[in-house]
C-alpha cells in the first residue's frame, strides 16, 4: 500500500494533532510552528502528508519529568523541627525555674525522630529528580 495515495481518516488527522500538541509542550516546536503545523493537518488528505508534519519529531522521546518539591518531606521535617523545639523550650523552661540542668529527655522526641527524618532525605540522594 503506498502511503503517498491513502487517504487519511480524521481520526489519523486528531493523533497527529495530539502530537504536535505534545512536541509543543515539551517545548520541541514554538509556537508559530506548532499553529502552521496544526493548520496543516486539517488539511492534509493522505497519511504522506501527515507524516511529513511529524517527520523532524522524535518518535519514543521520554516524557518530561515534572520537578515538584517534595511537600511531604517538608511537612515532616517542620513538624520534627516544631515538636523538637517546644519540647527543648519546656525542658529549658523548667531547668531554669528549678535553677538546674535536667535530665534532657527532649533527646528521645527529637533523636530518633530525626533520625527518621534525616534518614528519608538521605534515602534520596543519587536519586534522578
Amino acid at each position: 500500500m503506498n502511503e503517498s495515495f491513502t487517504r487519511a481518516a480524521d481520526n489519523d488527522r486528531a493523533a497527529v494533532a495530539e502530537e504536535l500538541s505534545r512536541a509543543h509542550t515539551e517545548g520541541r516546536l514554538t509556537l508559530s510552528e506548532f499553529d502552521e503545523r496544526t493548520r496543516a493537518v486539517y488539511q492534509a488528505r493522505t497519511y504522506a502528508e501527515l507524516s511529513a508534519l511529524t517527520a523532524d519529531l522524535p518518535r519514543d522521546a521520554p516524557a518530561p519529568v515534572e520537578r515538584r518539591p517534595n511537600v511531604l518531606a517538608r511537612v515532616v521535617t517542620g513538624a520534627w523541627f516544631a515538636a523538637s523545639a517546644i519540647n527543648f523550650l519546656v525542658w529549658g523552661i523548667i531547668s531554669l525555674s528549678l535553677g538546674e540542668a535536667l535530665y534532657p529527655w527532649w533527646i528521645w522526641v527529637a533523636g530518633p525522630w530525626g533520625l527518621v527524618v534525616l534518614a528519608g532525605h538521605a534515602g534520596r540522594f543519587g536519586r534522578s529528580r
